[in-house]
C-alpha cells in the first residue's frame, strides 16, 4: 500500500489533528483536451478561482485573513513579504493596516522584465507610489529593496499535500528563492479548491514551508512554525 504524506492542521492557532493526507483534498481533474498536466491544472483552477461568488469569496478571505493574523501574532517578524489580489486570488488587504500598525514593514514584488525576468521585493508604506507592470499588477517604485523578509505570503495557483507549489508559470518566487540566504519561510495564501494531490513537482521547484486555507494552517515543514 502506498504511503500518504502527514499534515498538520491548526485553526485559531490552536492545534487540532493531524494525519494523513488521503482523501482529505479536493478531487480537481483537469481537463483532458489542453495541451499538458500543469498547463491543465493552471486553467482549471483559475477558471474555478474566479467563478467563486462575491459572498462566498468575501467569506473565504475573511477566514484566511484572520488565521494570517493570528499566526502572525505569534511569530513577530519585523517584515513581510506580501501580493495584491490577481486573477481571484485571496484578498490580504484587508489585513494591511493591522500588520503596519505591528510595525511590521511590508514589501511587494517587483518583476525588472529588463533583467530577464528578475524578481525582488519593495518597500511598502501607506504613501507609496505603485505603477502598474504589464501583466496588470501594481508594483511600488522609488522606494528601498528589502533583500530579507522573515516571511514571503505568496500566491499560487495550485499546491499539494507534499507542500509543491503551481504559480503562474514565470517562475519568479523560485528563482529569488533558489539564491535567497537566508531563506526566508514561503507561506502559500489560497483556497481550499486549489488543492491538487499528485501535482507534479520540477527540479526547480521551490516547495511552501505551510499554506494557509479557509481550513487553517497547514505545515509542510518542521513542528512548531
Amino acid at each position: 500500500m502506498a504511503s500518504h504524506p502527514t499534515w498538520t492542521l491548526s485553526v485559531q492557532g490552536q492545534h487540532c489533528r493531524s494525519g494523513t493526507l488521503e482523501g482529505t483534498s479536493l478531487n480537481t481533474e483537469a481537463p483532458t483536451s489542453d495541451p499538458g498536466p500543469i498547463d491543465s491544472i493552471r486553467l482549471h483552477i483559475r477558471t474555478a478561482r474566479r467563478s467563486l461568488t462575491d459572498t462566498d469569496r468575501l467569506k473565504l478571505d475573511q477566514k484566511i485573513q484572520q488565521q494570517v493574523k493570528t499566526w502572525v501574532h505569534s511569530q513577530n517578524p519585523t517584515s513581510i513579504a506580501l501580493f495584491l489580489p490577481f486573477d481571484g486570488e485571496s484578498d490580504l488587504l484587508p489585513i494591511v493596516t493591522w500588520l503596519r500598525n505591528r510595525g511590521i514593514q511590508l514589501a511587494l514584488p517587483v518583476v525588472n522584465f529588463a533583467q530577464q525576468g528578475e524578481m525582488h521585493f519593495r518597500l511598502w508604506t501607506e504613501t507609496t507610489q505603485l505603477l502598474t507592470n504589464r501583466f496588470e499588477i501594481k508594483e511600488p517604485v522609488n522606494t528601498k529593496q528589502i533583500n530579507n523578509p522573515d516571511i514571503i505570503l505568496a500566491p499560487l495557483v495550485a499546491f499539494s499535500s507534499t507542500g509543491t507549489r503551481l504559480g503562474m508559470g514565470g517562475g519568479y518566487y523560485d528563482r529569488w528563492l533558489a539564491t535567497a540566504k537566508p531563506r526566508p519561510r514561503l507561506v502559500g495564501i489560497a483556497y481550499e479548491l486549489q488543492r491538487i494531490e499528485d501535482l507534479p513537482r520540477r527540479d526547480w521547484d521551490i516547495p511552501l514551508d505551510m499554506v494557509f486555507t479557509e481550513k487553517g494552517r497547514f505545515s509542510f515543514a518542521k513542528t512548531g512554525q
